[in-house]
């Protein structure tokens, strides 16, 4: 928990740093590289703390929100492909990017979501 809330006062401070100092920057590169070194810094500061309660319920969120995400993410997929939803004009000559990439992603990232989180997780 104290994890969070360091992230929280780290990124306050930045953003009030950012906001007299270059208020130019807000949503570059820089600004977000700087949000991670905050995170990386909080992450220094409580290595070694023990896992609070609030903690295992965000990693038990992500572990299987990662699952959900990717089995979704696949059957999303494979269900537009199969043109169970989406393209409408099946008599079309021509075809968006969107239409022809995007399912093969869907079904790539989510057969390897699935697959890391068959690898990772048995061993937590």
């Amino acid at each position: 928990m104290r994890y969070w809330i360091l992230v929280a006062l780290f990124y306050v401070l930045f953003a009030l740093a950012m906001h007299f100092a270059a208020p130019q920057m807000y949503g570059t590169i820089p600004y977000y590289i700087g949000l991670g070194v905050c995170s990386l810094i909080a992450l220094i500061i409580t290595w070694n703390d023990p896992p609070a309660l609030l903690d295992e319920i965000i990693f038990f969120a992500f572990k299987w929100g990662a699952l959900v995400g990717g089995m979704a993410f696949s059957v999303w997929g494979i269900g537009y492909k199969l043109e169970f939803w989406g393209n409408s004009e099946s008599d079309a000559v021509f075809s968006r990017a969107f239409d022809t990439i995007m399912p093969n992603l869907a079904i790539l990232t989510g057969l390897m979501i699935l697959f890391g989180a068959y690898i990772w997780y048995p061993r937590k």
